[in-house]
């Protein structure tokens, strides 16, 4: 099973993504999280490119095209392997990411994204997608008060970030059999608990169809 999360720098997508790895792990369920872009040696050094080098004036289309490259790298070498043995495979963003940020958070063609997005990824979707909402102003105070500095991304202005919002939910809304939301809301430990329950039930159901005559 592979199973994404998706939402804004600060909306705690990467706190649920690491819980439900840990509760999977518990629960003897075989699984692994890798996060974009990076998981591999490859994309560590993209990821430290696009996100760390603020030296560096990086047009709209190299950074989706960098973005791509590292995540058709994680795809080849790290979650189809993975996949082919039975595990779930948890993503700490997925393509969606660059629909919603290079897409309408810096305008590069919607069309183009997810044709490329198709290459890269060799057409692998996932079974489900976590998007976790939370408001932008929230999100800032919750970076601030972490005392974490902004990274390359992060540094954009809000009327960005207000478009990037705005992707995810177009996101949503095209596929909503693929999204779960999820508010950012809500107690951590609550959702976490939803999201393993929602998680384990397709699981269950996967193994039912598997298993069926």
């Amino acid at each position: 099973m592979l199973i994404a999360f998706e939402g804004i720098d600060g909306s705690g997508k990467t706190t649920q993504a690491e819980l439900l790895n840990a509760r999977l792990t518990r629960e003897g369920v075989p699984n692994r999280l890798v996060r974009e872009p990076g998981g591999t040696r490859l994309g560590e050094g993209v990821r430290d490119l696009l996100l760390h080098r603020t030296d560096l004036k990086i047009s709209p289309v190299t950074e989706f095209l960098l973005f791509s490259a590292s995540r058709a790298q994680l795809v080849s070498e790290i979650v189809m392997p993975l996949l082919a043995e039975g595990n779930a495979v948890i993503l700490d963003r997925y393509f969606y990411s660059s629909v919603a940020y290079q897409g309408f958070g810096r305008g590069v063609g919607i069309e183009e994204i997810e044709m490329v997005s198709r290459v890269a990824t060799g057409g692998l979707v996932p079974d489900v997608v976590f998007l976790v909402e939370l408001d932008l102003e929230e999100a800032i105070r919750r970076r601030e008060m972490e005392g974490r500095r902004a990274d390359r991304m992060e540094n954009a202005e809000i009327e960005f970030f207000k478009r990037v919002i705005h992707g995810f939910s177009e996101c949503a809304r095209k596929e909503p059999n693929r999204f779960v939301l999820v508010d950012g809301r809500a107690p951590i430990e609550v959702t976490a608990e939803k999201i393993f329950k929602d998680v384990m039930f397709r699981i269950k159901n996967v193994a039912e169809e598997k298993n069926a005559p």
